[in-house]
């Protein structure tokens, strides 16, 4: 065998041994919490949760704790980490960190180049402090999908590039809404004020409207319609309404194939709940990210009626209302 051969096989076995053998350890747990401690001091003083490396950080621990708890053996554990640590550490000491750069971990393709350009295009905007943690989240939402891809292929991938695609929504409307918010009103007494279309984001908590694993209208709990009404309600009094999008969520129980059509079919019975109360169903737009987009993860109850309670951020319906409120 020459020497070359030898070499090229050498590599090899280095590769695929960082890729086998970085199982995530109990102490990488006690990192990744004792950061998240770190991560809510921060939130609650005077940085404010919405600001751009606090928001990277949390994003790095999110991605860190759930591959964590799928016993990844790829070293992107470790690698997102040191990345929430590395975030922590400049906000600790007041240094300057380079917000346009976002490192690819070893075990992460680099997919959706539409999105990286869409990142790029937001950082530079003006406004970007409006949007700042929603493209923090972004954009380690995108290395997430490229490590998705990277460890089992496309398919399984599809449901992450989707939370990124949402993302990327979301940071280009608070974006808009900002600049709209500061655009100058008009000065002459004969122009008449711009009516602006604003963009609202509601949170309804699933819980309180349907009964535990249920969808259809039949199954509101007590209450539930009630609250349904009282939004269609508000809804009619708007100026004008141009889109209001459904979004379903569930929390990780049960298979991922049951809990995206539970988290598509409450979005769209709410959906078609609204045009019975008088709103045109064609504004109203319904889909489901069964339990890819969690509020909250639940890693340490002991009962199922604790761990149910604990994921009830997770089983909701969030609303967005582009339209011109009364």
């Amino acid at each position: 065998m020459t020497k070359t051969v030898l070499t090229l096989l050498c590599a090899c076995l280095v590769t695929l041994a960082h890729a086998d053998n970085r199982q995530a350890t109990p102490a990488d747990l006690a990192r990744i919490e004792q950061l998240q401690r770190q991560v809510d001091k921060f939130g609650f003083g005077t940085l404010g949760a919405n600001d751009y490396a606090l928001s990277k950080a949390r994003a790095w621990l999110d991605l860190a704790l759930d591959e964590y708890h799928e016993q990844d053996r790829t070293g992107i554990v470790q690698d997102a980490t040191a990345e929430a640590a590395m975030l922590l550490g400049a906000l600790e000491t007041s240094q300057a960190f380079d917000a346009g750069a976002t490192p690819h971990l070893y075990a992460s393709e680099k997919i959706r180049p539409d999105l990286w350009d869409k990142v790029e295009t937001m950082k530079r905007h003006p406004e970007f402090s409006c949007a700042a943690r929603r493209i923090a989240e972004l954009e380690v939402q995108l290395v997430w999908t490229g490590h998705e891809k990277w460890e089992s292929g496309w398919m399984h991938a599809e449901p992450y590039a989707r939370i990124a695609e949402n993302l990327a929504y979301e940071a280009q409307h608070e974006l808009d809404a900002c600049a709209l918010k500061h655009t100058p009103m008009p000065t002459t007494i004969t122009q008449p004020p711009v009516e602006r279309i604003v963009v609202e984001k509601r949170t309804l908590a699933t819980d309180t409207l349907f009964a535990f694993d249920r969808a259809g209208v039949e199954f509101l709990v007590l209450g539930g319609r009630q609250k349904l009404d009282q939004l269609a309600d508000e809804l009619k009094t708007w100026k004008q309404l141009e889109r209001i999008e459904l979004t379903g969520h569930t929390d990780r129980l049960g298979a991922d194939a049951y809990n995206q059509k539970l988290s598509e079919s409450r979005a769209e019975h709410i959906r078609h709940y609204l045009s019975s109360r008088g709103i045109p169903l064609n504004l109203i737009e319904a889909h489901g990210l069964g339990e890819t987009e969690p509020m909250v993860q639940c890693t340490a109850q002991r009962n199922r009626s604790a761990l149910l309670e604990c994921l009830q951020p997770n089983r909701r319906v969030e609303l967005m209302i582009h339209g011109v409120p009364q």
